[in-house]
């Protein structure tokens, strides 16, 4: 199995992670529920940790044979960059979503530190980065699922991925709301 198909599955187990993480969060911040997800957490971070590594091997396999081929055509080559670009932009937010978020193994209580403005904004940028990433990367993911025209599939999901991203973040200014009036 290639590498490609592998990172097509890592995408499918970490879109489908993310959104599972993503609810059962946005449901606890808004104070509708108080379930732990931490194993889909957990799960999330192995696929992520797993689609780096495999994207990273993907871009030098990319840089080599463009080396080789004496080449660059950095310009033309735009939206690849972006793609690229795109998912480390996720990280510096996503590593200040998990000190924020994270309790000690040890805890028996779910215990937050003090979610002030800027850990808001820090988390309202990971749903932008992440924003970003995925509409960026729609349709080459499409390609790689076998749909060659999906015009109208990729404008449904980016709908429904805008719609749920929005959901987030309102979860995350929620629970702000919530912090500073306690």
């Amino acid at each position: 199995m290639n590498l490609r198909k592998i990172n097509m599955f890592l995408v499918i187990g970490m879109l489908v992670t993310f959104l599972a993480h993503a609810i059962s969060g946005g449901l606890r911040l808004a104070g509708a529920s108080t379930a732990p997800a931490t194993y889909l957490a957990w799960a999330l971070t192995v696929f992520i940790a797993l689609h780096m590594v495999v994207t990273t091997i993907l871009t030098v396999q990319t840089l080599k044979a463009r080396r080789l081929s004496g080449a660059g055509y950095f310009k033309e080559n735009s939206a690849f960059w972006t793609r690229r670009i795109s998912g480390f932009v996720i990280l510096i937010p996503l590593i200040m979503h998990i000190t924020i978020f994270m309790q000690p193994p040890e805890a028996d209580a779910y215990r937050l530190q003090v979610f002030t403005a800027g850990r808001l904004i820090s988390q309202i940028l990971l749903v932008a980065a992440i924003a970003l990433h995925v509409l960026t990367n729609i349709r080459p993911a499409a390609i790689s699922f076998g749909i060659r025209d999906g015009k109208a599939f990729r404008i449904d999901l980016m709908l429904i991925l805008s719609v749920m991203l929005l959901l987030f973040a309102a979860a995350f200014a929620i629970f702000y709301i919530r912090w500073m009036s306690v």
